[in-house]
C-alpha cells in the first residue's frame, strides 16, 4: 500500500501501547494529556488479558517486518 514497513510497525507499536494501557488501567492524565479518557470497567486482575493482547500486536509487528 506504499507505507514503509518501519512506519507501519511503529504505528502498530503505538496502538499496542494504547490498547494495553486501557486494558490494564495504567493510563493516567499525565500520560494522556488532553486526550485522556477513563472508561468504567470491572475491577480485577487483567494482566493475562494485557499479555494476550500484547502478544497479538507483537505477531502483527512480526508479520509486517
Amino acid at each position: 500500500l506504499g507505507v514503509p514497513t518501519q512506519s507501519a510497525g511503529r504505528a502498530v507499536a503505538i496502538m499496542k501501547a494504547s490498547a494495553t494501557a486501557h486494558i490494564g488501567e495504567t493510563n493516567t492524565p499525565g500520560l494522556g494529556g488532553k486526550r485522556f479518557r477513563k472508561m468504567e470497567t470491572t475491577q480485577g486482575d487483567c494482566s493475562a488479558l494485557v499479555a494476550e493482547a500484547g502478544a497479538y500486536f507483537d505477531r502483527v509487528i512480526g508479520a509486517i517486518s
